[in-house]
């Protein structure tokens, strides 16, 4: 019997096994270079050629809508595949990610928090409203740019097929396709509030502050800056508050509301990267929980907050990399995992500590000129947050406690405590 000869469900049997295979070792990694081969054969069959591309790639867009039906975002599906697999593989996530916005009319339908994604992964194309790839036969247009014989495009369409079938559900941020209408005009892009949440002069001056936190080699200096930007971060915060509250009362409809977003964090040391984002958030009044599985964390609050939150977050990585190295820099045996991730709990624990302090002094000062309608404003925001993450994390659960490197986490601790934060006295050891 030719493999041409071989029935349709048959060889979607065979795709499926080899799928299943590909994150295993031993024995699962033989059967999936088994079913591989076989494949690879199949789809060089001259008399039959290109079956098992065009099934796959069926497969593959049938992976990309059901992730979206069970909360996944495009930019979440590229992050995912990249970060468990290889660039090549995540390109391939996006050509299919391009294929499935023109099978379901993205440009026409979609809302503009998902074209957006589109546009970051470079498959939406904003002036001239169209969708970039993503036509008829994708696998084979993305492998031909690779350069891949069918062995190669095979083993790497697996994995991603593989990644898009074992995926568990996220929250349900943004409406799925299946639940867009027939048409996205007059679906506004941003709450009218959010858009006036921090002016364009405080955003330069936050960056600007950060910039310098990021690029000096002083570990003193960048906290200085960083308690700088966290102090301006919380008084636009505040105000932002003050004014949506007013605008809400006085019948304009501005409040923007609880909004959630997608932060993703790459290796290494994902999950205390995690933790670092986690702090900052409740610093800056929003909560954030952790998805180790996607490789994303979901940071919940109002719009103000959650941009602020990720500009603070965005630089911190930058100056905690600039910490750990001038820490190790005089002993290489503390150039070990286990001593990094030392020292990024305690950066973190410890630069939370600072920045709430930071925080603290604004929110004094900010009380004082607005009185007494201040705190109801702030509590009023801080129990929508909550009330918003029960409802939408009903059942999350804080992380097992760890042992650390002792070494490590003394030197993350010592690194965030030599500074002045620029507001009252210098802050000891805890």
């Amino acid at each position: 019997m030719s493999t041409h000869t071989i029935h349709d469900s048959a060889l979607a049997q065979l795709v499926t096994t080899a799928a299943s295979a590909a994150f295993g070792r031993g024995q699962h990694e033989g059967a999936f270079h088994a079913a591989l081969h076989k494949l690879a054969a199949i789809e060089s069959d001259p008399v039959s050629p290109r079956r098992v591309s065009a099934l796959v790639e069926t497969l593959l867009r049938s992976g990309v809508t059901s992730l979206y039906e069970r909360g996944w975002q495009p930019n979440d599906i590229a992050h995912t595949v990249k970060r468990q697999w290889t660039l090549r593989a995540s390109r391939l996530s996006v050509a299919i990610i391009a294929a499935e916005a023109r099978d379901s009319q993205a440009v026409r339908r979609a809302p503009p928090r998902w074209l957006a994604q589109l546009h970051d992964l470079g498959v939406y194309e904003p002036s001239r409203s169209t969708i970039v790839g993503g036509n008829s036969q994708a696998l084979l247009a993305w492998a031909r740019v690779e350069k891949l014989d069918p062995d190669e495009m095979l083993a790497i369409a697996l994995q991603v097929l593989a990644q898009l079938m074992t995926s568990s559900p996220q929250a349900l941020l943004i409406d799925p396709p299946s639940a867009w209408g027939a048409s996205n005009r007059g679906i506004v892009s941003t709450p009218a509030s959010s858009l006036a949440d921090i002016d364009a002069k405080a955003l330069k001056l936050i960056r600007a502050l950060l910039a310098k936190a990021e690029a000096t080699t002083f570990p003193a200096e960048a906290e200085s800056f960083t308690a700088k930007a966290q102090e301006m971060m919380t008084r636009y915060s505040i105000d932002a508050a003050v004014l949506a509250s007013a605008a809400r009362h006085a019948g304009t409809g501005l409040d923007s509301g609880v909004e959630a977003q997608r932060v993703h964090i790459d290796n290494p040391y994902a999950d205390e990267k995690a933790l670092l984002l986690s702090i900052l958030a409740e610093v800056n009044g929003a909560r954030s929980v952790w998805s180790p599985h996607a490789g994303s964390a979901t940071v919940m609050g109002y719009p103000v907050d959650l941009r602020l939150t990720d500009l603070l977050f965005t630089s911190l990585l930058v100056q905690a990399t600039h910490a750990s190295a001038e820490a190790t820099s005089s002993n290489r045996r503390l150039r070990t995992p286990s001593f990094r991730r030392a020292f990024l709990i305690a950066y973190a624990e410890r630069i939370g500590e600072r920045l709430e302090t930071a925080k603290a002094h604004v929110s004094a000062t900010a009380e004082e000129q607005y009185g007494s309608q201040l705190l109801p404003i702030l509590a009023s925001r801080e129990a929508a947050i909550t009330k918003a993450f029960a409802t939408t994390f009903p059942n999350v659960v804080m992380g097992p406690m760890r042992r650390v490197n002792a070494h490590g986490y003394e030197a993350g601790r010592a690194a965030a405590d030599r500074a002045h934060i620029g507001a009252g006295t210098p802050i000891g050891p805890a």
